[in-house]
């Protein structure tokens, strides 16, 4: 069994759409419990909450919900609280890169952030994107609130996958999700200087493949034990579920 700690749906780039149910019919094939779903395709935060808040209710016990917050938006904080007030959400997105701010140099971040960590929920962020989303950047705000958990999407992806794993290392609240990262050496890195508890398996659905996200794990030398973790124990244990 597996849990997916990061996916999407809605209307992607080339124009195909995707919904809940399109979610958990391929969540069946790959032998998914639960996935962790954020929308990032429109201009109103809010409305893509609502979005994923009624896909939780359709499947309340296959997906878990993210609240997506810009922090540029005047009601980010309300929103904040408006989405993880809800059961239904486990946790915020952050893209800073489509958010248009750098995250090392934005107030307005950290005062989201502040009302996060009210709730004891994690924070998945995504990293690798120049140069508005690099790990470096995001570990100084995960610096700044040593309280919340961070996860860090794609390892960096290609160019910044080492930094990601460095950072990933200094810090007890940052973990790397492994969605999107295809370099052997940065994944091997990640499990050799982390280990399996700070490791955290995602697809990026429907912008990746599953079955190639699960494969590429073939290529390592990891436990049952190890993988349980990665795979499955470790996304419930940041949910809170």
């Amino acid at each position: 069994m597996i849990n997916d700690f990061h996916v999407h749906m809605g209307k992607t780039s080339k124009g195909d759409v995707t919904t809940a149910e399109d979610l958990v019919k391929n969540m069946d094939i790959y032998d998914i419990e639960r996935s962790g779903l954020s929308l990032l395709n429109g201009t109103s935060c809010k409305e893509l909450n609502d979005e994923v808040l009624s896909a939780v209710k359709k499947f309340p016990d296959r997906i878990i919900g993210y609240a997506y917050i810009n922090p540029r938006e005047k009601n980010a904080i309300d929103e904040v609280h408006r989405c993880l007030q809800n059961d239904a959400f486990r946790g915020v997105k952050f893209h800073s890169w489509k958010s248009g701010y750098f995250p090392d140099n934005n107030t307005a971040l950290d005062r989201v952030i502040d009302a996060v960590s009210e709730y004891d929920l994690p924070i998945l962020t995504h990293t690798g994107t120049p140069p508005l989303a690099l790990p470096q950047q995001w570990a100084l705000v995960a610096k700044r609130h040593p309280n919340v958990n961070f996860i860090f999407a794609h390892i960096g992806y290609m160019d910044y996958g080492y930094g990601c794993v460095q950072a990933a290392k200094e810090l007890k609240n940052v973990y790397v999700g492994t969605s999107g990262q295809v370099e052997v050496p940065v994944i091997q890195s990640a499990l050799d200087e982390l280990g399996p508890d700070k490791i955290i398996f995602g697809t990026d659905w429907p912008y990746k493949f599953v079955k190639s996200e699960i494969v590429k794990f073939e290529a390592y030398d990891i436990s049952e034990e190890d993988r349980y973790k990665i795979f499955y124990k470790n996304a419930k244990t940041l949910w809170k579920i």
